[in-house]
This record gives structure tokens, C-alpha cells and sequence, in this order.
């Protein structure tokens, strides 16, 4: 037995619950997403994901969980799955050992390392970079490369027009 099938006893759900509610509201007090009210109490288990709490706000009367208004809310996999495939992304696994080491289709697999990597990229994508940067030669070819593939399209649309 591989070292990654020891896994599934580490990432468990109630740890999988734990750590998503933590990430969420670690560094806040508990809020509404609807309406950032403060004002929110504890309203049962929601029906969709009875593994998480439902809260109610008080100041819009909505009810909302730990993943309302996120990127995982709507997702049909289950949370375990979700977090143990991104770990394994993580460890440059490819998409046919994640399959095997999840059981799940390989299309779905497919389908959500190709969504967890666009949605990565999407948030690096308008980060700022502040203060002192080094970058590398890798950078610097990276760059010139671009600019050398957009002056080549230039050309080519120029002589198209001629």
C-alpha cells in the first residue's frame, strides 16, 4: 500500500469540516455573506450538506453555511474528495492516480484538476507584486519570448493587410 492511500485516514470529513471553517472565518468574527451582518445564530444543518452548520442572519433572515458564496458552494463531490484531489494536485500527482486513489471517473477528474488549476490562476492573476522583486533569467526569456510572439503577430497582420 502507497504512502498516498494512507491519506484517507488523515484527511477524514469532520477534519476536512474543521479546516474549511477555520480558513473561512480564522482571521474574522462569524458574518453574513448576504449582508456582512454580525448578527447570525445557529439554525440547524443544511439540507444539501449536512455535514456543516446552518447559520441565520438576523438583520437580512437568510441562512447561509461555510461554503455560501464561495468557490466550493454547489459542487457535487464531496468535501473529503475535493480536498484530498487538491492535495494531491499539489503533489503533481496526475489525473489517473488521482482517479485510482479516489475512485472517482476519470472525466470528473479531468474535469476538476483543469477547474482547481484555472480558478489558482485566476487569483494570481491581478495580485500586485510590491516593494523589491528579483526575477531570474527564466523570467527575463519568458518575457522577451512574449513580446517577440506579439511583434511576429503584428507583422503578419501588417503583411495580410499589404
Amino acid at each position: 500500500m502507497t504512502i498516498i492511500s494512507y491519506l484517507h485516514q488523515v484527511f477524514n470529513e469532520e477534519k476536512c469540516r474543521t479546516y474549511i471553517h477555520e480558513l473561512r472565518w480564522k482571521d474574522r468574527q462569524l458574518q453574513c455573506p448576504h449582508c456582512q451582518s454580525t448578527d447570525v445564530r445557529n439554525w440547524g444543518l443544511y439540507h444539501r450538506y449536512p455535514e456543516f452548520k446552518r447559520y441565520m442572519c438576523k438583520g437580512c433572515n437568510k441562512t447561509f453555511n461555510d461554503l455560501t458564496k464561495t468557490m466550493l458552494s454547489g459542487r457535487k463531490i464531496s468535501l473529503h474528495a475535493l480536498i484530498m484531489l487538491t492535495f494531491l494536485l499539489c503533489l503533481s500527482c496526475s489525473c489517473r492516480r488521482i482517479k485510482r486513489e479516489l475512485g472517482i471517473h476519470v472525466k470528473a477528474t479531468y474535469r476538476w484538476c483543469w477547474w482547481l488549476r484555472n480558478v489558482a490562476i485566476s487569483y494570481e492573476v491581478h495580485r500586485q507584486l510590491e516593494g523589491i522583486v528579483e526575477a531570474d533569467e527564466i523570467y527575463q526569456f519568458v518575457l522577451w519570448l512574449s513580446r517577440r510572439t506579439q511583434v511576429t503577430k503584428v507583422a503578419l497582420k501588417q503583411e495580410k493587410k499589404n
